[in-house]
């Protein structure tokens, strides 16, 4: 289980997010808190680059990677767009239904199983989402 540990790093940086997003909205728009990602994504690949620890070839995976970076792009501009028109207690719980999607996903396109007991978590999923969404 040496996943956990950045696993629960992630969502507690995700929570996070939530609420530096919403604050930044208050008086940038996406449009001007994404350079700001960038720089901080510039960042880490510098650091990574000057380490060894990554290079800029092309890889196998490599069309993967651009695909990903290009869904990462999209999505953060998209919850940006969503937290500057919502609340943060409600636009994050939203899109933080995005386990059914992927549970969906990966029996589409990797060929994992979908059980009962994911079916159920999705579900439950979905349910936790309308509890937060409609409670004030």
């Amino acid at each position: 289980m040496s996943w956990l540990v950045p696993a629960i790093g992630y969502v507690l940086a995700l929570g996070a997010l939530g609420v530096t997003s919403k604050l930044a909205l208050e008086t940038l728009s996406w449009k001007q808190l994404l350079p700001w990602t960038l720089l901080a994504y510039a960042v880490a690949v510098t650091v990574l680059l000057a380490m060894g620890r990554t290079d800029l070839r092309w890889h196998s995976g490599s069309g993967w990677a651009v695909a990903t970076a290009a869904l990462a792009v999209g999505s953060l501009i998209l919850l940006f767009v969503a937290l500057g028109l919502g609340e943060a207690s409600k636009v994050v719980p939203v899109t933080a239904a995005y386990p059914a999607a992927t549970v969906v996903l990966a029996a589409l396109f990797l060929g994992e199983n979908i059980s009962v007991a994911r079916v159920a978590g999705m579900l439950l999923v979905i349910a936790g989402v309308v509890v937060l969404t409609l409670t004030r």
